[in-house]
């Protein structure tokens, strides 16, 4: 019988270890590779997802003010955008079959958030690629921040002491009102002595009491004169204090000039101290005069009764002789006489009240603003109007204090607003415009253009009114023209702190005319400069009486210096920039909201950060792994992937 011979195995078994061991490190590292790829891919393919979603950018922000933000009301826009872009890299035959589950929007930038800064940010990105010619320098911006605080400060300086001006004039009408008493008791006085001379007991009573009406009269004027003086000397320290917290924003020049002006005013208040003692003077000199004029009205009375008697004795005696008429109107007259009417001895009143109330007239015109008078003949103000509650500016929540830009970024939005957005002295016309003064909007806010040319003509006549007193009390020649005219007003034979403080009011109105005419000739399309030298003035000092007897206004201004666009782009550095980012998102929604696109900056969206849960499976992992490449849909490999954009 033949056995078998039984072979080994061992080797067998071993080797298909070994090949099993090996199959399956080579799994785990085909499995470790392609799931590494898998996540590149994952990623490049979110990437991708996110740039297609960002390149549907918003085709009219772009078109009419170069800004990139894409349009979502919500989130959930935005999440199936992504899911729509991201899903065919994922459905894709391939080495990296997933299957997305769900997309999340993170978080959401919009234009309307972080106090205006991702607007600035695109306005920014954009200007740093145009080729520009702007009014200023980003170096110069300090400069004219300080030249418009300047100005801004010598305006509030110089309407609070042309109060001060007119209150003094108050004062001295009141000097006068006291004068003309004392003139009245003395022509009453003379008056009375005539009667008297003539033995005319009722006219002199007549005189007497009007004297006396005029004497009750003086307590209430003292009283009136030192109510005002006391509250002049107030005010007066109380300005003093403002004027000082202003004087960080002036030139060491400048605020020389002005204290010097100041100090004229409180002079003015000093000498007051010997000019009230000489009025307190009056009130009981005024009593003891009543009643010395009322013992001489009864004196009066005695004497008539004397001769009604002696007539009476003598009609009785048919005698021909007669009283002593003088002998018995003597005491009277000489106690009329003995009363010494005191003329103040100090030069007082406002002489010439015409060129006074002109001057008043010009600065009514200042304060008005009429646009009737400053607006080109021929050239009407719009009357567009919008509704503003539910814009950016009135809807959203920022603080005006926030802003971190920096001056010189503040000039490149300006020069950026001013290229995009209309203003009064635009001369193309152009439809889809809710407003036609967009600038002056940006400037004032109001929710008509009426009212916003109003807002910016006034801003104008106080910036160009301060710069203008500026170089006033810095021209000799022209402070003395003014003083000349300030004594023909008070009509004061010397200088006096009247004459001084009229002198200031003066340049200060003066400074009103040329800024009238300054900005008049801007809104003609001339230019004015900022800072002006002596051959830049236009108005006379002649021409400024004229101004305000005929109400006619000359256009200033030239060919040289800064265009009207130029000076609101001032206006628009002295504004707050957050408040201003905001107004410029109200004007760019009212465009684009015209007809009915209904276009909301609340929608724009500056940067999205996305999240996408997405299955994978694994192909290496499973013994079945052809299976897997041949339509196994088993995915139990969860990968989470996440892509950020911004413009």
């Amino acid at each position: 019988m033949t056995g078998k011979r039984e072979l080994g195995g061992q080797v067998t078994v071993f080797v298909s270890m070994i090949m099993m061991i090996l199959f399956a490190f080579l799994c785990v590292l085909l499995e470790s590779a392609r799931t590494a790829g898998a996540r590149w891919y994952l990623q490049m393919a979110a990437s991708s997802a996110m740039d297609s979603v960002f390149s549907q950018y918003h085709r009219g922000l772009w078109d009419n003010y170069c800004l990139l933000f894409a349009e979502y009301e919500s989130g959930e826009e935005i999440e199936a955008d992504f899911a729509g872009f991201l899903t065919p890299y994922l459905e894709t035959d391939n080495w990296y079959p997933m299957a997305l589950q769900e997309t999340q929007a993170e978080e959401i930038v919009r234009v309307t958030d972080g106090h205006g800064k991702y607007l600035e940010k695109e306005i920014l990105d954009y200007m740093k690629y145009g080729i520009w010619n702007p009014d200023f320098r980003g170096d110069e911006a300090e400069q004219l921040w300080d030249q418009d605080q300047e100005a801004e400060a010598v305006t509030e300086m110089a309407e609070t002491y042309r109060k001060r001006t007119k209150d003094m004039w108050k004062l001295e009408k009141i000097l006068e009102s006291i004068s003309e008493n004392l003139e009245s008791e003395r022509i009453s006085q003379n008056e009375g002595l005539r009667a008297l001379s003539s033995y005319d007991g009722d006219g002199f009573r007549h005189e007497a009491n009007q004297m006396i009406r005029e004497l009750k009269k003086m307590p209430g004027l003292v009283k009136k004169y030192e109510k005002e003086a006391d509250k002049l000397a107030e005010t007066l320290a109380a300005d003093r204090q403002n004027q000082e917290e202003r004087e960080d924003r002036l030139s060491a020049e400048t605020a020389d000039a002005l204290d010097e002006e100041i100090s004229e005013y409180e002079a003015y208040v000093a000498e007051d101290g010997k000019r009230r003692q000489e009025v307190r003077d009056l009130d009981p000199w005024s009593a003891e005069t009543i009643r010395r004029l009322e013992n001489l009205i009864e004196e009066s009375y005695e004497v008539e009764r004397e001769i009604e008697e002696w007539e009476d004795d003598d009609d009785d005696e048919d005698s021909d002789s007669e009283p002593d008429y003088e002998s018995l109107w003597r005491p009277v007259r000489n106690g009329l006489q003995s009363i010494k009417i005191p003329a103040l001895s100090f030069a007082h009143g406002v002489k010439d009240k015409e060129t006074e109330n002109l001057l008043k007239q010009v600065e009514q015109l200042y304060q008005e603003g009429l646009l009737e008078l400053l607006v080109p003949e021929g050239q009407t103000v719009s009357k567009k109007t919008v509704e503003t509650s539910l814009l950016p500016s009135e809807a959203e929540s920022y603080d005006e204090e926030s802003g971190s830009g920096s001056m010189a970024e503040h000039i490149l939005v300006n020069e950026y607003c001013g290229k995009f957005f209309r203003q009064f002295c635009t001369e193309e016309t152009a439809s889809g415009h809710a407003l036609d003064y967009e600038l002056e909007y940006l400037i004032c806010g109001n929710p008509n253009d009426s009212d916003n040319l109003s807002g910016v003509v006034h801003r104008l006549l106080a910036v160009r009114a301060g710069l203008n007193l500026i170089h006033i009390l810095r021209d000799k020649g022209m402070r003395k023209q003014a003083r000349t005219l300030a004594t023909v007003i008070t009509g004061a034979a010397a200088i006096t702190p009247l004459v001084l403080v009229t002198t200031f009011f003066v340049m200060s109105v003066w400074s009103l005319g040329e800024a009238l005419m300054d900005v008049k000739g801007l809104l003609a399309g001339k230019k004015v400069k900022l800072v002006k030298k002596k051959d830049d003035w236009t108005l006379t000092i002649e021409n400024l009486i004229s101004m305000a007897k005929n109400r006619n206004l000359d256009a200033g201004g030239g060919d040289s210096g800064l265009s009207y666009l130029s000076w609101l782009k001032i206006l628009l550095f002295v504004t707050p920039m957050v408040r201003q980012d905001y107004r410029i998102m109200d004007v760019i929604e009212l465009n684009l909201a015209q007809g009915k696109s209904g276009f909301c900056m609340r929608n724009a969206v500056y940067q999205v950060q996305m999240s996408g849960n997405v299955c994978g499976k694994h192909l290496f992992f499973s013994p079945a792994f052809v299976g897997n490449l041949t339509g196994n849909r088993d995915y139990s490999m969860m990968m989470t992937v996440k892509a950020e954009r911004r413009y």
